[in-house]
């Protein structure tokens, strides 16, 4: 990476920490008016959350989800593929996915020693998420770029994952290559189906 590259992409990450903070400023005294507990707002807003569903009513459920030992580290709204809008919440041991209008019992709970790999798609517009857990893909888009960026470190982060990259982002690069290989004819479709079961084996 050439240094141009390397301060273009510090200033890039500068810009984006400032817009967050500048739009966390603005959610706070939306945050400090919903009908949660003190402590699910005061996590919010030291987060510095601001893509968030301001509507205590469809928030409700955290207030039975979160445990006394466990704190928000950060959350994003996307779509999962379901087309039903999520928030994610990333917390220090554990991500929430709750859909609208939906009770705690019935919210996605992962505990994020069981990600993966965290891999962000930019799109035109937005971002697309894709999480990794156990053999299951998780696939979540039309994510904002500034928060869909954050959570995905928070997620890295407490997931206790490599940031350049875990072994299954290192698996799917191979196999990438391999088809490529065998779209050119280098290689059948044998070969190609061992040397794939061969990586997924590793």
């Amino acid at each position: 990476m050439g240094l141009f590259n390397l301060f273009s992409k510090k200033q890039q990450q500068a810009n984006q920490s400032f817009l967050a903070k500048q739009r966390s400023q603005q959610a706070i005294v939306k945050i400090k008016k919903l009908a949660l507990p003190s402590r699910i707002k005061q996590q919010l807003i030291k987060a510095e959350v601001y893509d968030i569903w301001l509507n205590s009513h469809d928030l409700l459920p955290l207030a039975n989800l979160i445990e006394e030992s466990e704190t928000i580290e950060y959350a994003a709204v996307g779509i999962d593929d379901h087309s039903k809008t999520v928030m994610l919440i990333c917390t220090n041991y554990r991500l929430l996915i709750l859909q609208k209008k939906m009770t705690s019992e019935n919210t996605n709970i992962i505990p994020l020693a069981q990600i993966k790999s965290v891999i962000l798609k930019q799109q035109l517009a937005y971002v697309e998420l894709k999480l990794i857990v156990k053999d299951a893909q998780l696939d979540f888009n039309s994510l904002n770029k500034v928060p869909a960026g954050i959570l995905a470190d928070k997620i890295r982060k407490y997931a206790k994952l490599d940031q350049k990259g875990s072994v299954v982002d290192q698996q799917l690069e191979q196999i990438k290559k391999l088809k490529g290989l065998k779209d050119e004819g280098i290689l059948t479709e044998e070969e190609f189906q061992a040397k794939k079961k061969k990586i997924l084996d590793m």
